[in-house]
């Protein structure tokens, strides 16, 4: 597949939308400093033991509109008080009370110590805006519109979307999307040409739920792991070296060739609203993310708990170049039909099974390579794996360094000239070395259609998931009698239909067909 090494420029982008504390302003020490002031004297007022730690902000208050951040906390530690009236005096009788004993705090704080921006997102911000780039500030805070004015930056922004916002419209607060897709509807911006630029894990997991083009975290204190970890697609320190135009791998993820599946001109809901979808998944970088070893691709609880809903309603089966085994294992769901090795061997429910009629000779060739290919790359070419499979064996290359890339092809060649009846193909970060018959994933996914009973005339509509370019023989055999879905769709040539930018999307997306079929069963 050919990839277009191209740059953002700003007609590529409909919107950048900012949080607020953390990003633009030092509010958020402010308001570490208020919460924990008004949680340690309601703590020993109570008499609770303990004090309101860095920890706890993280993860109970940090991004989440007032009230329940104090209702988070509170059950944390075992405590239930009356959520009470928005207008409950500061105190600590209820939620409301203690959050507005809070907001009491950190007002009288911001009189007293000012409120300091952050140099480096502003001038950046302006740099964006004089391109021509629109731009949302978005916050749970309802002290957003004093801060912006107080610090004057309020007309960096075209929009603002905060608590008090949120309340008169009745928007959710972070993890909830709804305060970032309300500032791109107002900008008449579409969320996957847009970029979010957040410092909290609820905001990343939020740009991801709104299915944002692009999240970045902004890692200023040092949280880059768990915001990857929680939706961010990529992190930066701060914006003194964050360029947004220079930088090709910014560019790919508002690059899309296809259709994104989420976007609200997409039609597939729709015609898989009309027929009954067959699904055929690969495994890594469509179930589980990429990752730089292989045996730590492990199948998330939260996935499998959807693939057994799928499962339930759809015949699915997992594609995939690894051995069937060792999937299998990962996804540990019986009632699914698991083809490994591309589709070399495949078995499934009710004594389903087939087997390549050459497997013996491939097997034994397959011997023979990876002992060369020991011989010649291990204490030769630091941080390449040889990942040996039932009928291919891939060479990864991901953690190795750029000079030792070339040495990896080299060894490849020197394979196939060496052994007759090979054939090579690229994945992410792999070569793999595999026999050279005419057998693929779309072979192997209409051998299974078709074993199933399934044809184009019995109103059923294959779906082919996938990430790879080892993906595209099965989206050129679907090509005008099923759906193809490329996951990371990075500005790549494709055979695939549509998009979806990562696993939490794909895993989206099982979601959202689950509760339509699931609607329209009940109302039928």
């Amino acid at each position: 597949m050919g990839k277009e090494n191209k740059k953002l420029i700003p007609g590529d982008i409909d919107a950048l939308v900012f949080d607020l504390d953390g990003v633009i302003t030092q509010t958020r020490k402010t308001h570490k400093k208020a919460w924990k002031k008004m949680f340690d004297h309601f703590l020993d007022e109570a008499g609770h033991s303990g004090e309101f730690s860095e920890q706890d902000y993280a993860a109970y208050v940090d991004g989440k509109p007032r009230y329940e951040g104090v209702r988070s906390f509170l059950s944390s530690r075992g405590i239930e008080l009356p959520f009470g009236e928005e207008n409950d005096p500061p105190g600590h009788e209820t939620v409301c009370a203690i959050g507005n004993r809070k907001n009491y705090l950190f007002n009288r704080l911001i009189r007293d110590e000012g409120v300091e921006v952050y140099d480096d997102a502003v001038e950046k911000i302006k740099t964006w805006k004089r391109a021509g780039i629109k731009t949302a500030i978005v916050s749970s805070s309802r002290n957003c519109r004093t801060i912006l004015e107080k610090t004057g930056i309020a007309d960096l922004f075209e929009v603002r979307v905060d608590g008090a916002v949120s309340a008169e419209r009745g928007l959710k607060g972070k993890p909830d999307p709804d305060i970032f897709i309300e500032a791109a509807r107002e900008l008449d911006a579409r969320p996957e040409r847009s970029i979010v630029f957040e410092d909290a894990v609820s905001g990343t997991q939020a740009g991801q739920k709104g299915f944002f083009g692009l999240v970045v975290g902004v890692a200023r204190f040092g949280n880059s792991d768990e915001l990857l970890k929680n939706g961010a697609d990529i992190c930066i320190p701060d914006f003194k070296g964050f360029d947004l135009f220079g930088d090709k791998d910014i560019a790919d993820f508002l690059s899309y060739t296809k259709p994104m599946v989420f976007s609200e001109s997409t039609d597939i809901f729709d015609r898989l609203s009309k027929k009954e979808p067959v699904f055929f998944l690969d495994y890594d970088g469509t179930l589980t993310p990429i990752v730089s070893r292989p045996e730590d691709a492990v199948l998330s609880d939260g996935m499998r708990d959807t693939l057994s809903e799928l499962s339930e309603l759809f015949s699915v089966s997992v594609v995939t170049g690894r051995d069937l085994e060792d999937v299998r294992n990962f996804i540990r769901l019986d009632n699914i039909i698991y083809s490994g090795s591309h589709g070399y061997i495949t078995r499934g429910p009710d004594g389903l099974e087939m087997e390549h009629e050459k497997s013996g000779e491939i097997m034994e060739l397959m011997d023979k390579v990876e002992k060369d290919l020991h011989d010649l790359i291990e204490g030769k070419a630091e941080g390449v794996t040889i990942d040996r499979k039932r009928y291919a064996i891939a060479v990864h290359y991901r953690n190795a360094s750029e000079n030792e890339v070339p040495y990896v092809f080299k060894v490849v060649d020197k394979m196939l000239e060496k052994h007759s009846g090979l054939k090579t193909g690229e994945g992410k970060m792999l070569v793999e070395i595999k026999p050279d018959i005419d057998w693929h994933k779309g072979k192997a996914v209409m051998w299974i259609y078709k074993k199933l009973g399934f044809s184009e005339q019995s109103g059923i509509i294959p779906v082919f998931i996938g990430d790879d370019v080892t993906d595209e023989d099965a989206f050129r055999v679907l090509k005008g009698r099923g759906i193809g879905i490329l996951v990371e769709n990075h500005g790549q040539d494709t055979l695939a239909d549509y998009s979806l930018k990562n696993v939490f999307q794909v895993q989206e997306f099982f979601s959202k067909l689950i509760r339509i079929y699931k609607n329209k069963k009940a109302n039928n």
